[in-house]
């Protein structure tokens, strides 16, 4: 098993995040259909091109300077996972913006404890509500999904709009 330190991240941290290797293959996919989400069969290979950070750092950047919190997990000195989310979208409501889990990382509860930092971060910003706006994998709705969060198909959860093959979900929270 591996020897897994959490903790968050600063600003000048996030360059870690070429430490995690995103590739994945995927055979279940979502989209919404209407107000329902559709599982579906397809081949989709998710590349490990270490140049998909690039745009994502500065933005990342812009939202911890702004008040997002990073939180990330530590093999040693590698970063093997890392969550961030926005506070405060809209009113008692708080984003994830980031959930990302190097390959050979996965399925061993990293995902889950750093989605528990994220909400305890929410809680504690007073958000009643959690959004985020998920790839269409199966693997990343299924992790959502086993989270709590439900599809929201009235939702614009998303940051960019033009990202209308994300699929928008919500979890209330209990404090």
């Amino acid at each position: 098993m591996f020897d897994i330190e959490f903790k968050k991240l600063s600003g000048d941290e996030l360059e870690k995040v070429y430490h995690i290797d995103r590739s994945e293959n995927v055979e279940k996919m979502y989209r919404r259909s209407g107000d329902e989400l559709e599982a579906y069969d397809d081949q989709v290979e998710v590349s490990a091109d270490p140049s998909f950070w690039e745009t994502l750092l500065g933005w990342w950047r812009d939202e911890l300077a702004e008040g997002a919190e990073a939180f990330g997990a530590f093999d040693g000195d590698t970063l093997t996972g890392i969550a961030i989310i926005k506070h405060q979208v809209r009113e008692d409501t708080d984003q994830i913006i980031a959930m990302y889990v190097s390959a050979e990382y996965r399925l061993s509860g990293i995902a889950r404890s750093l989605y528990f930092e994220l909400e305890d971060s929410a809680k504690a910003s007073g958000a009643k509500k959690l959004i985020v706006s998920t790839t269409p994998t199966g693997s990343a709705v299924g992790f959502y999904q086993s989270q709590g969060f439900q599809f929201d198909a009235g939702s614009s959860c998303s940051l960019d709009q033009n990202e209308e093959h994300e699929i928008p979900m919500v979890k209330r929270l209990k404090n």
